[in-house]
């Protein structure tokens, strides 16, 4: 056999298994998946276990439901698996599980994290994996300033907060005839707690408030805070804004309680949005004010959380009710990208505009993410503890109840 015609037998081979190596890859992309893995990350355990489960039962309702309703119809029906990592409420663990998630897990986009101190770095890993992640919860205004492609956030960030909170100081006067000139700031002190206090002095100097007080302390582990509490009430406050997570919130409200201080307080919601903070403290926690990101007593809200309540056999809160939009929004972009290819599903979740009705459960008359992957429409609530329940009393539009001062 001639050097010329074995040369061809090689080229003609070479194409052949080229071809067939083509063919099978054109195959198994056309095959559609039977199930699309999505990474759920929270703290499942240590001193945040609560919020974690909350917001893991969130994840879970949703996909439950989406499951049951068909699937994602753009991928022939295709059911979602979530894959749950806990991230100890550590920062170091959350970024080595968003790695091992998308690298050994193969999910298509990761939900979480609850604090910003583990979504920051969380989402730099999902960043350079180019995998979206979609925060739930976490509110550092940093998330998502860092020029990030795959961050997306449904949660108001911390000056949305800042924002709807003094404007609420500055609307008291009209609803209770309560004048609000000064102001001290109590935070617990990791990313939640100063990017919130430091949103809220800006907040507060624009409107013309005056910042008498600012006290940090570190939340973890703590078991009294009578000092903190004394600092912040001698400067002389009409209001004491809080920024706490569930013991901290605890520990003040009980050291305002035997301070004898008649200061309103107004907590950033942490941990007084917590069904704990209620079943702990009784009537102490009457009149609690709080900012909310979510009611069951909004429209719409009372079914949600009937469904949640049949399922897992509490209320839903705000953690839990963000966790269930992040992966409406998913399957939102699932559906328009019809694929898994992850920088299709990204380009989906930047355009992203979902109108008031089924698919959006808070409190907005859209949900849409800016060019920093911030849901720019969100908004929140002022609720007040009255009678054992979280009632809204502000805005005016979504308020069920007056508000009430004791002075």
């Amino acid at each position: 056999m001639g050097k010329i015609r074995r040369r061809k037998i090689r080229v003609f081979l070479l194409v052949l298994l080229l071809v067939v190596v083509m063919g099978c890859q054109r195959d198994k992309e056309g095959i559609p998946p039977d199930k699309i893995k999505v990474g759920a990350l929270f703290p499942l355990s240590g001193d945040l276990k609560d919020k974690g489960t909350d917001s893991a039962n969130g994840v879970r309702l949703a996909a439950e439901e989406i499951n049951r309703a068909g699937g994602i119809a753009a991928l022939d029906g295709a059911r979602m698996e979530i894959v749950f990592a806990d991230t100890r409420g550590k920062p170091e663990v959350g970024a080595k599980e968003t790695e091992r998630l998308i690298k050994e897990e193969g999910v298509v986009a990761v939900v979480g994290t609850y604090q910003s101190s583990v979504t920051k770095p969380a989402s730099q890993v999902a960043e350079k994996l180019k995998t979206p992640f979609i925060v739930s919860i976490s509110i550092a205004d940093i998330i998502t300033e860092r020029g990030f492609r795959h961050t997306f956030r449904i949660q108001p960030k911390a000056k949305f907060y800042a924002r709807d909170q003094v404007q609420f100081l500055k609307d008291l006067e009209k609803l209770a005839g309560f004048s609000v000139k000064r102001v001290a700031l109590l935070h617990e002190n990791t990313d939640f707690g100063t990017s919130a206090a430091l949103a809220q002095k800006a907040a507060l100097r624009a409107h013309g408030l005056e910042v008498v007080a600012e006290v940090g302390y570190k939340a973890e582990g703590v078991t009294n805070l009578h000092k903190e509490v004394a600092q912040a009430l001698a400067a002389r406050p009409d209001v004491i804004l809080t920024v706490t997570y569930l013991m901290d919130s605890i520990l003040i409200r009980r050291a305002l309680a035997e301070s004898g201080a008649a200061v309103l307080m107004v907590d950033t919601a942490g941990g007084t949005v917590s069904p704990e903070y209620i079943q702990i403290l009784g009537p102490l926690a009457e009149g609690t004010l709080t900012m909310a990101e979510y009611s069951k007593f909004a429209a719409g809200g009372r079914e949600l959380n009937e469904r949640f309540h049949k399922r897992f056999g509490v209320d839903i809160t705000g953690d839990s009710a963000h966790a269930y939009q992040a992966v409406l929004v998913l399957k939102d972009a699932l559906e328009r990208s019809g694929s898994l290819e992850k920088d299709r599903l990204r380009e989906a979740l930047s355009t992203t505009d979902i109108p008031k009705g089924p698919q959006l459960v808070l409190p907005a008359e859209r949900l849409r993410f800016d060019k920093s992957g911030q849901n720019e429409f969100a908004q929140l609530y002022v609720v007040q503890i009255q009678d054992g329940e979280l009632a809204p009393v502000w805005p005016a539009q979504y308020a069920t109840a007056k508000v009430k001062i004791n002075r």
